[in-house]
């Protein structure tokens, strides 16, 4: 039986010397693997949406490589979202990042709404 339905994985940690936002794509992905009856996302935002970064080289700032997690979350239908306020303040946009078939770039608001209505949040 499942019992949470919707889940948000807030990760807002630099990508430099750490894996949070790897082991966030990790966990959603391990959500969705249990079924469709759970809704799951992960939002970027802070330094995080640097994860996302098609310009940094994960192996130079100690970081594990994104692509066999992002395409295990493609594989998952795993919904990444990238907070627009955020990409802006570190002068990125959506075409500096990494190419997902299920990457969103969403406001601060419509983070705000998805945390209110989800069922559980992680934050890494």
């Amino acid at each position: 039986i499942i019992m949470v339905k919707s889940v948000i994985i807030v990760t807002d940690s630099s990508p430099i010397g750490k894996n949070s936002s790897v082991e966030a794509i990790r966990l959603g992905s391990g959500f969705m693997g249990l079924g469709t009856e759970i809704d799951c996302k992960i939002v970027f935002c802070g330094d995080a949406v640097l994860t996302l970064s098609k310009n940094i080289d994960p192996a130079k700032i100690g970081m594990d490589s994104l692509a066999e997690h992002l395409e295990m979350a493609e594989l998952s239908d795993l919904e990444l979202c990238v907070v627009e306020e955020d990409l802006k303040s570190r002068g990125l946009t959506r075409t500096d990042l990494v190419e997902h078939e299920f990457l969103k770039v969403v406001t601060q608001a419509n983070v705000s709404e998805m945390i209110q209505t989800a069922e559980s949040t992680f934050r890494f």
